[in-house]
């Protein structure tokens, strides 16, 4: 049974390398899916050394890039200042094999507000115009390079067992933004609405696809301005849901396909790009035609779920795959989501009793100690 825990470059910066790919290999962990590029964060490290509060700088990579992958895109990596001066993904993967561990680089790509201030043009543009900063459109052709230069970056320069993606889509209008507020209280409807993308990458992609996406810009941005006229009420014919939102806009079922090609062409090309490297792909989500033969394997989550739920959930996502491919499922172990260690033995033997073929645990650095050192227990159970 594959297990793996998701952590960043700094804990090897201020713990050790050889103290923490120790402590992981005497854990019984087969794998560190460590960050290999992030975006910004405020977390408490409750076991750090040097920070008990650790504030993440934004849109960063955390390994020293190549430059000459980066030829055919503006959007170029910027390197974080804990890896200024060492390349920590470099030097843990000179100690995998005297620790027996596999190293994964846990990728973001489309969540980077740096990159998104740097480059408005290539983020996510509502029916109104507005540019999400925090989100860069999967459908932009110097987006999607740059994806594809860090992947096989990650994949080729350094010794991964895989790439972990995130992200790797459109992302919608709420993300947790520093002081991101919404007195109106956009519903789900209203929340996918303002998250359709409206810039001249997707426009040329609809009109390729022959999708009305003009159309489709106008009638969302007069339901949008409807809603918020109305608020906190909504107009007696307004959509109840998105089954009626699609039957009440023409196209939009078409445009949703057209997002999920784009997603998907980006999956298979990350996978392409990442060869002639043997490093598998790592995918949150489930299967579908277009991605089986690009994805090794599927990851799903069940964060803050009991025993019975984790054993439901791992037999819903198992039934979606096929044999061909393995399931990974995630736990978390901070933010009281287990209470003890035979609480955590008992959601590992879950996953592996409801076909689960791995267990990840989120994550290192954000985890107590005590909650952490209940990993070896679950594992040798």
């Amino acid at each position: 049974m594959y297990s793996g825990i998701w952590m960043y470059a700094w804990d090897l910066a201020d713990e050790g390398v050889d103290h923490v790919l120790g402590w992981a290999a005497e854990s019984g962990l087969e794998a560190l899916q460590i960050a290999g590029a992030y975006h910004a964060g405020w977390f408490i490290h409750p076991h750090n050394p040097k920070h008990r509060a650790y504030m993440v700088e934004d849109g960063c990579v955390y390994f020293h890039p190549h430059a000459d992958r980066y030829l055919n895109t503006p959007i170029k990596p910027r390197v974080a200042q804990v890896c200024a001066q060492q390349d920590w993904l470099h030097a843990a993967g000179e100690r995998l094999v005297k620790h027996g561990l596999k190293m994964v680089s846990w990728t973001v790509c489309c969540h980077n507000t740096r990159l998104g201030l740097l480059h408005p043009e290539c983020t996510v543009i509502n029916c109104f115009g507005d540019h999400y900063p925090h989100a860069l459109c999967p459908a932009n052709n110097h987006v999607r390079n740059y994806i594809l230069a860090l992947c096989g970056d990650l994949a080729n320069n350094l010794p991964m067992h895989a790439i972990q993606l995130e992200s790797p889509g459109y992302m919608g209008l709420v993300h947790g933004h520093h002081h991101e507020r919404d007195l109106t209280v956009l519903n789900s409807i209203e929340q996918y609405m303002m998250g359709l993308c409206f810039c001249d990458a997707c426009v040329r992609v609809a009109e390729t696809k022959h999708v009305d996406i003009h159309h489709i810009r106008h009638a969302v941005r007069s339901l949008l301005v409807s809603a918020m006229s109305h608020a906190p009420d909504r107009p007696a014919d307004y959509p109840k849901s998105l089954d009626e939102l699609r039957l009440q806009i023409s196209g939009l079922s078409e445009l949703d396909t057209m997002r999920s090609d784009v997603e998907n062409s980006l999956i298979v090309g990350i996978k392409q790009a990442m060869s002639p490297s043997k490093a598998e792909l790592f995918l949150l989500g489930g299967p579908n035609q277009q991605i089986n033969d690009a994805v090794d394997v599927y990851n799903s989550g069940a964060y803050g779920q009991k025993p019975d739920e984790v054993l439901r959930s791992t037999i819903a996502a198992r039934r979606e795959i096929d044999s061909a491919h393995e399931l990974y499922m995630g736990i978390r172990l901070g933010l009281n989501s287990v209470k003890d260690a035979a609480e955590l033995s008992q959601i590992v033997g879950a996953i592996r009793s409801g076909g689960g073929e791995g267990v990840m645990f989120y994550n290192y650095s954000e985890s107590p100690m005590k909650a952490l050192n209940w990993i070896k227990a679950a594992l040798r159970a």
